[in-house]
């Protein structure tokens, strides 16, 4: 960013900067032994989201780089042997350090990423299936999961601008879904994409789920982002507004998920009854929280 504001690095610098940190990567091979080397890894994803980020915001269309990066950062995640290293030394205060740094970028480069994609998806009459199916496996999953049917209303907290989950959950059950984020351009975004994939009937957006308490009392179906912080907080502030027959699904990731996902303290949701959901090849984990009182009822 230093060099940024002193202008001197453009971007085919900042590009030929950032393929000289992945040749260095292919060079040094995927084994990465030893503490220093795993902390040296992390520490170029860091290194290399920023600069893809702060090139992105001087040329628009370095966001396909940038969406490579990220995708390198989910296969570091999704890679066993990583896991293990995770396991050795995450609990390191060095490593610990560099993956909330990680986390931060990786989420501004999401938003960035996620906004531009709804931009072309709607100015350019792009045809949104391709994005549609990168999640459609788990939405589907999560829908069998939790039982959504065509009376379904259902809130999504922390949906962002290009929300898959929630666009594709309307279009294939037909329920009446309101989204929020904290992000008023990501609101307008997810507003006009809407419209062009003709949802605007039964798609919404806000600005906070607490400004629709009709719409929270009705709710059959809750989700809460895995790039929301505040997780627990939100539960338990939902408690007062929701009916006792609506389920919660909360996406998180901890361990090295959370280089990509806020963690998640699941040993705290002690009033809750609490169902796992963990797939392989998944960014993120989720939980299907229910009241205990209604599980109970059930299984009698």
């Amino acid at each position: 960013m230093y060099v940024l504001r002193h202008g001197w690095l453009t971007f085919p610098h900042i590009l030929q900067l950032f393929k000289l940190s992945v040749n260095v990567e292919e060079r040094e091979g995927r084994d990465i032994e030893g503490h220093e080397k795993f902390l040296s890894r992390l520490t170029s994803f860091e290194a290399d989201l920023t600069l893809l980020l702060a090139a992105v915001h001087c040329r628009p269309d370095g966001v396909e780089l940038l969406t490579d990066e990220l995708d390198r950062l989910c296969e570091f995640i999704l890679c066993k042997e990583n896991e293990e290293r995770w396991k050795q030394w995450g609990s390191r205060e060095d490593i610990k350090q560099c993956s909330e740094k990680i986390r931060e970028i990786s989420a501004h480069s999401l938003c960035l990423v996620e906004k531009m994609k709804a931009l072309r998806t709607y100015t350019e009459q792009r045809d949104a299936n391709l994005y549609f199916s990168l999640l459609s496996a788990a939405v589907k999953e999560e829908k069998e999961y939790v039982c959504m049917g065509p009376n379904a209303k259902v809130l999504f907290i922390g949906a962002g601008a290009f929300p898959v989950s929630a666009l594709t959950m309307a279009r294939e059950t037909s329920a009446e879904v309101l989204c929020t984020d904290i992000d008023g351009e990501a609101i307008r975004h997810g507003n006009k994409l809407a419209q062009f994939l003709g949802l605007q009937d039964s798609f919404h957006y806000s600005d906070s789920h607490l400004r629709n308490p009709e719409f929270l009392a009705a709710a059959t179906h809750v989700f809460i982002a895995s790039l929301v912080p505040q997780k627990l907080e939100i539960v338990e502030e939902l408690t007062a507004y929701v009916s006792s027959d609506c389920k919660i699904v909360v996406r998180y990731g901890n361990g090295l998920r959370s280089l990509f996902n806020y963690p998640l303290d699941v040993g705290l949701l002690s009033d809750w009854e609490v169902k796992s959901l963990r797939r392989d090849r998944c960014i993120y984990d989720t939980i299907i929280l229910e009241h205990q009182k209604n599980v109970a009822g059930s299984a009698v």
